[in-house]
């Protein structure tokens, strides 16, 4: 399937934006790493805005992250920024269940799994990080809440490679990165930081988000 020139366009300067990105984190200019983030997201939202101009959860969860990767960069608006990104994985666990699955073939069972790995992984998290830190109930919260919606994403792309066949296989892998960037996130946030951290967190980040999309993108071009 062919996309409109102005797809592949942007899907460049995400890649140039990424590239710069992890450049910054390489070599820890943290300021510039922060202002430039937000870019990635945004070629990335645009190319699929060009891509799948009828599919709105792909385009619009990228964005919802874009807002995210400004919002953390206060204190005053980290909540703020944890809930896009809350926002912006469930708009591609949607995206995944209504037109990879179809809401016409989900089975009653599958939507409780998802839900029930959300609460286990939240619960493990939550009682993890707040007695072994000295972290606040609301930052505990928020990263509790984000690490598992990421996790939810496993069965939710496990029922698509059922229902679609082999594409969705990227999103899975995707699913995958991001749960590993945000195991790094954790680790840095909750415990102690190792040189370049934040290169590997935008490394495997950017790689999921690529994936993830790519697993769409390919399933809804055939």
């Amino acid at each position: 399937m062919k996309f409109p020139i102005p797809a592949y366009i942007f899907l460049g300067l995400f890649v140039v934006a990424s590239i710069i990105q992890l450049i910054f984190a390489f070599i820890e200019n943290q300021k510039l790493r922060r202002r430039e983030k937000f870019l990635c997201l945004l070629m990335l939202g645009i190319a699929a805005v060009f891509a799948f101009p009828n599919e709105p959860l792909i385009y619009v969860g990228a964005f919802i992250g874009m807002l995210g990767d400004i919002l953390v960069l206060r204190k005053k608006t980290f909540i703020a920024g944890t809930v896009a990104f809350l926002i912006g994985h469930l708009c591609y666990i949607f995206e995944a269940l209504w037109h990879i699955v179809g809401f016409e073939n989900i089975l009653v069972w599958q939507p409780i799994v998802i839900a029930g790995t959300f609460l286990a992984v939240f619960t493990a998290m939550f009682l993890v990080c707040k007695f072994k830190t000295n972290h606040s109930k609301v930052d505990v919260i928020g990263q509790s809440v984000y690490f598992a919606v990421q996790t939810a994403y496993i069965p939710t792309f496990i029922f698509s490679i059922i229902q679609a066949g082999n594409t969705m296989y990227f999103s899975l892998v995707g699913a995958i990165l991001f749960i590993l960037s945000d195991c790094i996130l954790v680790k840095t946030h909750f415990g102690s930081k190792f040189k370049r951290y934040d290169f590997y967190i935008m490394l495997t980040y950017l790689l999921a988000e690529v994936f993830i999309i790519s697993g769409f993108v390919l399933t809804l071009a055939i």
